[in-house]
């Protein structure tokens, strides 16, 4: 398992925009579990609803879980994304 550490910055919070961006993504990685955490709650990160359902607010903290096949390329994926939309702690 590989994790990656990510800091909300938007005044507006986790968006549900870069929510499904994120959803998106993680939905490439076929071969791969991906758990967003945050706020001692977790979702699934293949899942709008889940992800929408933790409300993330600007300044709060996350992580994201991969575990699976090609977890480092997944995690390389995610990342550049996280960077491109300046969540990436």
């Amino acid at each position: 398992m590989v994790k990656i550490y990510g800091l909300v910055s938007s005044p507006s919070g986790l968006t549900s925009r870069v929510c499904a961006e994120l959803v998106a993504e993680a939905n490439r990685a076929t071969s791969c579990n991906l758990t967003l955490l945050a706020n001692d709650e977790s979702a699934d990160l293949k899942s709008i609803m889940n992800m929408m359902s933790l409300f993330i607010r600007h300044g709060e903290e996350f992580t994201i879980e991969i575990e699976g096949e090609n977890e480092l390329l997944v995690k390389e994926k995610m990342e550049s994304l996280l960077a491109e939309l300046k969540l990436l702690k």
